[in-house]
């Protein structure tokens, strides 16, 4: 509330003028009302500071400045509206209260924190707004005091608008500071509370935040800092009051923009450790893994009971490319047992050893104990989570944030690891080593056993590519002659299917000699070797060879027999209808019947005989039955339909010339 408002001067110039005030009730109860809200705030200050508010003691220091202003404004009320008019006196000194105003503003300084300069900044605007509402009333002071008044009004104004700008700047670059100041506090808390230790699987996704943000982010947030520092330097260099402020300030946003860079350095250091640490336990997993399977390999696949010398002969094949393959993984292990020498221990930073360790401090940092220094060693007393307890070299106990600190190699699990599979590696080639010697023992007992039976699956391997080239040529036999002939080439179809057959025969009889020589080498190897294991199953495969080829010559004949017929039949066929379409068109051409009855029964002896007697006569001719024409036709509908055809129109023409002679004769 402002007692020294337009509205208050005019109560006092009625005062003086002896007549009753318009605002007493209205000022005072403003000041009732800030009074009660005054014991508002009360309550929310004491709960701010039962809750542990971070500037609760601030808050109650703000109450009690606001409690004193609105004392001294019940004060100053209280005597406005008690005067007592004096005839021929000014009621009020206006001079002095200038120069008590004036004082006021010269024992003015600035707060040390934005919550103190934003209320310094709203008192000062209500003190401003109280210096310009004197302005109208000095004129009351008297001719010769005008000009003083006025004069040393004009000197406060000027200074109160100076002070006005200087705070009304100062609030506007703290808040830039604290808003800097904050947004680092923020990523500072989310390094050194981040879990940095073995069991965080989600680094990918930090290590991917990390560099989106060192490419895109890093340069304008630098601009940015280096801006406010900047700008803080040219208010300094303007004479700005609030000088210390400005250099706190720019202080705090320098410290914490070098703190906030060394927590850079130190993230991209612990997700660089951690990135090796999970693909070295990765890879040893994998390479325990398939360890793992070549030892089951080994103890199974490569046992020699009941295997024969051909599939121990192989076996030893591929023990012999395995145990070349165990080698090259030799340096796969020997790298492992290297690498798991620099394997950081991650497993410490979140269980305290129960030795202590030596630790590395990876960047410098300002704690309540002192400093830690970029790459000095200290000793590990407590793990406590995100904070740990340290002690220096000089044996100066610290308590400081985990993340600035690594703890180095070796770590004894990623050291077990790698020992372990060497171990592991070696056990295998032994077994190897032992198997292989098993298996050729073996294969040296089975080679000289069984040189009978080898030469015997020999055989009935060469009897099996045998049989397997006469399939190849059974199915083409068939390709050959299930499919129907194509009805719009049938002659021509039917032509190179014959053809093609031939082609089929002559490989047949290529084949016939290496399947006679088989056959007879079998054979041979049976009345000299008939106590042979497999003798019985090499007697099997020449009976199958043997049918296998008597069945393909079969087949191959009555293949190129039928086909050879349905071309036969195709050719008679088609000069069948080449000349029924000649007597159709002859038919077609007899516009006039013949004038007597021997030219029509010589007519009727020729169409009779010419159409349907001419079909009879190509099949006599081409030495094909009618039997055997029906046999064609139940196996290929074009051939039916044409020998219909034939016939149906044979019967209608002899029906034609019938009707032409009836009609004749009558």
């Amino acid at each position: 509330m402002d007692l020294c408002c337009g509205s208050v001067w005019q109560d006092v110039a009625k005062i003086n003028e002896g007549k009753q005030p318009l605002y007493q009730d209205d000022t005072n109860k403003r000041i009732l009302n800030s009074l009660e809200l005054l014991n508002g705030l009360d309550e929310d200050a004491t709960n701010a500071k039962k809750l542990q508010h971070p500037q609760a003691e601030m808050i109650k220091q703000d109450m009690n400045q606001l409690r004193e202003r609105v004392r001294k404004l019940r004060e100053d009320h209280d005597r406005i509206y008690h005067l007592i008019r004096t005839e021929g006196k000014p009621t009020v000194n206006w001079g002095n209260m200038i120069d008590e105003k004036m004082d006021n503003l010269n024992s003015m300084s600035f707060g040390q924190d934005l919550p103190s300069v934003e209320q310094e900044v709203m008192e000062h605007n209500m003190f401003h707004s109280e210096v310009e509402a004197l302005k109208p009333h000095l004129s009351q002071a008297g001719d010769k005091y005008v000009n003083s008044l006025q004069a040393k009004h004009s000197k406060l104004l000027a200074e109160s608008s100076a002070r006005q700008r200087n705070l009304l700047s100062l609030r506007d670059y703290m808040q830039r500071c604290t808003n800097e100041l904050y947004w680092m506090d923020q990523q500072a808390e989310e390094r050194i509370n981040y879990d940095w230790s073995d069991t965080n699987l989600d680094y990918p996704a930090r290590q991917r935040q990390y560099e989106n943000f060192i490419s895109k982010c890093l340069e304008s947030k630098e601009a940015t800092i280096t801006k406010v520092n900047d700008d803080g330097e040219k208010l300094i260099a303007a004479g700005h009051p609030g000088k210390n402020v400005i250099e706190a300030h720019m202080g705090a946003v320098h410290a914490d923009w070098k703190e906030y860079l060394n927590l850079l350095i130190c993230e991209e250091t612990h997700l660089k450790h951690m990135d090796e640490y999970h693909k070295y336990h990765k890879e040893a997993r994998d390479t325990e893994d398939l360890v793992r399977r070549l030892d089951t390999e080994v103890s199974q696949k490569y046992n020699p009971d009941f295997k024969d010398v051909y599939q121990t002969e192989g076996l030893l094949r591929d023990l012999d490319d395995q145990s070349k393959a165990l080698e090259h993984f030799d340096e796969r292990i020997k790298a492992l047992q290297k690498r798991g020498l620099q394997v950081m221990p991650l497993k410490y930073r979140r269980e305290t050893p129960q030795k202590l360790l030596p630790i590395e401090a990876l960047c410098e940092l300002d704690t309540d104990d002192g400093q830690i220094q970029r790459g000095e060693r200290y000793t590990l007393l407590r793990n406590n989570g995100s904070k740990w307890d340290v002690k220096d070299a000089a044996g100066r106990k610290l308590n400081a944030p985990a993340v600035c600190f690594v703890i180095p190699p070796t770590d004894p699990e990623a050291v077990a690891i790698a020992d372990n599979l060497a171990s592991q590696q070696k056990a295998l080639k032994q077994k190897t080593a032992g198997s292989k010697a098993t298996l050729q023992k073996r294969y040296d007992e089975l080679k000289k056993e069984n040189s009978q039976e080898q030469q015997c699956r020999q055989l009935m391997a060469g009897l099996d590519k045998v049989v397997g080239d006469l399939d190849k040529q059974e199915k083409a036999i068939n390709t050959q002659v299930r499919p129907p002939l194509e009805p719009n080439r049938p002659l021509q179809d039917s032509a190179d299917r014959l053809q093609d057959l031939k082609d089929i025969a002559n490989t047949v009889s290529r084949i016939e000699p290496e399947k006679s020589a088989k056959v007879e080498e079998a054979n041979s190897f049976l009345l000299s070797s008939p106590k042979c294991a497999s003798a019985t199953q090499l007697h099997s495969k020449v009976d199958e060879t043997n049918k296998k080829h008597s069945k393909v010559l079969e087949l191959l004949q009555c293949s190129q027999e039928k086909l050879k017929n349905s071309n036969q039949l195709e050719n008679s066929l088609q000069n069948g209808k080449n000349l029924l379409s000649g007597y159709e068109n002859r038919l077609a051409r007899e516009e006039v019947a013949p004038a007597d009855l021997s030219s029509l029964e010589k007519t009727q002896r020729e169409l009779g005989v010419s159409s349907f007697g001419h079909v009879l006569y190509f099949s006599v001719t081409e030495n094909l039955s009618l039997g055997f024409l029906q046999f064609v036709m139940s196996t290929d509908s074009q051939s039916e339909s044409l020998f219909k055809l034939l016939k149906m129109l044979a019967c209608y023409r002899l029906a034609t010339v019938n009707q032409l002679s009836t009609a004749s004769t009558r």
